[in-house]
């Protein structure tokens, strides 16, 4: 049972996803810290080193397009790149500021729908449907694909498509195609400028409300009436005095975000310390007699790995991740942890990638950063 709670603030939303009963994903939007991701921007050339190019895009820091990705070629002619200094250029936010860097962006601007993403093609159009849709459903949904797509755009089918009704996502991709029209009147906005925003709630669920979730409790009424387009059949509105986490019995495991100490269920326990160069989390045997003793380290290894697992995902930790495990004796204890933790980190939504043992007896993880990491205080 998957259930998301919302929280509405003074300033923004947090929201809660939780699978039978369990945390196991926060989101804070709010004016400190609100993803920008997503937002279209009108920018300015400032600067092009190395491959990248710098913009302002009237953002606390500029932000950057790596014209390596293959999604910038359209910035190119006969190989050469066409951008130069002062250069007004449309761009989509890909990943907020992290530490000194400012925000990832492209020039390839997307759309997005409940059940579709929509994408200006380069002259290559695609279907392409979510990978965790089973391939008989999937053909069915390139068939529609095909069927409705509109000339010049790439489409995506996403998990929420699966099983729906051709004419629902017909009528989706149409109205989201139309989105396309503006962009012949952004092209005299002057810059730097915002050029399109969504509500943060609409983009929060957009990312977490797949079809596999059952219920979404909020506890606003104008919040609530702004999702019943999308969400009516899942949505309810809590009107209760006490508060919505309090009421739901969330409370006591989101005040726990902040603990570096972790205790598992044997007596080890794992400390998670977050640097701006990367995440360092270390395995401690506690008290794990067994491990004292001499015995095994690969249970207790296993036991946080699940854990760890599990915290990168509620804590919306990503980058670089260094995880110091209890030592083991064997080349196949250290097999078995490693692919125990890649099943582990396959379950997260977010793309993350287990590169293994590095020289010095460290585990090296490596997770995409989309937010920045949660702070529900």
């Amino acid at each position: 049972m998957k259930k998301i709670y919302v929280e509405c603030r003074e300033n923004g939303y947090l929201t809660a996803l939780v699978e039978n009963g369990k945390l196991v994903e926060m989101i804070r939007d709010d004016a400190r810290n609100a993803s920008v991701a997503g937002n279209i921007y009108a920018g300015v050339a400032k600067k092009i080193n190395a491959g990248f190019v710098f913009l302002d895009a009237g953002l606390e820091k500029h932000v950057f397009l790596d014209t390596r990705d293959h999604r910038e070629r359209g910035l190119f002619f006969d190989s050469k790149l066409k951008v130069k200094q002062g250069d007004i250029l449309i761009v989509q936010i890909l990943r907020d500021a992290w530490g000194d860097k400012g925000p990832a962006a492209t020039s390839s601007i997307s759309h997005v729908g409940q059940f579709v993403v929509l994408t200006k093609s380069l002259g290559n159009d695609r279907i392409n449907v979510s990978r965790k849709i089973d391939d008989v459903e999937a053909a069915r949904l390139t068939v529609i694909g095909e069927k409705h797509m509109p000339k010049g755009l790439s489409v995506i089918m996403r998990s929420a498509a699966k099983n729906r009704d051709e004419n629902e996502i017909a009528e989706e991709i149409h109205i989201v195609a139309e989105q396309f029209d503006k962009h012949i009147e952004w092209q005299y906005t002057n810059a730097p400028a915002i050029l399109h925003a969504e509500p943060l709630i609409i983009k929060t669920l957009r990312e977490i409300a797949d079809d596999g979730v059952d219920e979404i409790v909020v506890n606003d009424a104008d919040t609530y009436e702004m999702l019943l387009t999308d969400y009516a059949p899942k949505l309810q509105h809590y009107d209760g005095d006490e508060p919505i986490f309090s009421r739901f019995f969330l409370k006591t495991q989101i005040d726990k975000l902040h603990d570096r100490r972790v205790w598992l269920k044997s007596g080890a326990f794992i400390v998670i310390e977050q640097t701006e160069a990367c995440v360092v989390i270390d395995v401690n045997s506690g008290k794990h007699m067994a491990v004292k003793k001499g015995g095994s380290a690969l249970k207790i290894n296993i036991e946080a790995a699940k854990e760890i697992a599990y915290q990168l995902r509620l804590r919306n930790l990503s980058g670089i991740i260094i995880v110091d495990f209890i030592a083991m004796k064997t080349a196949n204890d250290t097999q078995s942890l490693t692919d125990y933790l890649r099943r582990e980190m396959a379950k997260d939504r977010i793309p993350a990638n287990v590169v293994g043992m590095t020289a010095l007896g460290l585990m090296e993880i490596t997770r995409k950063r989309v937010r920045n990491p949660v702070n529900a205080r």
